[in-house]
């Protein structure tokens, strides 16, 4: 084999290794991890869901707080015990409300969370986007690799009809 075919051959070569290199690296990468905890509680989904519970909850709330002032107010022992009875009955609902509020909303913003999350990765070519929190899924990864403030940004804008 003549050296000048070798050196073409081994120029070719690194040559593609080099443009292989670089296109790797410039490729998006294909996993990426968010912080939930964030991504959840900074939703503007969630922040509106969250003050229609709050705004639900002074309205019962302040019910309540008329009931224990009137067993504050009565003298009569029995006519107290009624409505010691009623306050109770109020303030189990309130709990009632609140698990219920809690539970199903939580829902409704994960499983929107999750379809906007799957048109982003869709969009940026990502094969995964990996849960980080306090429950550790991921146990480390580069900062470079964290999207959550990114994710936080689309998901905020196609919730407001932006994207």
């Amino acid at each position: 084999m003549p050296k000048s075919l070798f050196y073409s051959f081994a120029l070719i070569l690194i040559t593609s290794t080099i443009t292989f290199f670089i296109c790797y690296k410039m490729m998006p990468a294909s996993t990426v991890y968010v912080d939930s905890e964030k991504l959840f509680t900074e939703f503007k989904m969630t922040k509106e869901l969250k003050k229609a519970g709050e705004h639900q909850l002074q309205l019962k709330t302040a019910k309540l707080d008329s009931l224990q002032l009137q067993v504050r107010m009565t003298q009569d022992e029995k006519t107290r015990a009624l409505i010691m009875q009623e306050f109770i009955k109020q303030q189990q609902e309130i709990d009632a409300f609140q698990q219920e509020f809690t539970a199903l909303n939580s829902k409704n913003i994960w499983a929107r969370i999750a379809t906007y999350s799957a048109d982003y990765a869709e969009a940026k070519g990502y094969d995964f986007i990996l849960n980080s929190n306090n429950n550790q899924t991921v146990l480390a990864g580069s900062k470079k690799k964290d999207i959550t403030g990114q994710l936080l940004n689309y998901i905020n804008k196609k919730y407001e009809g932006f994207q």
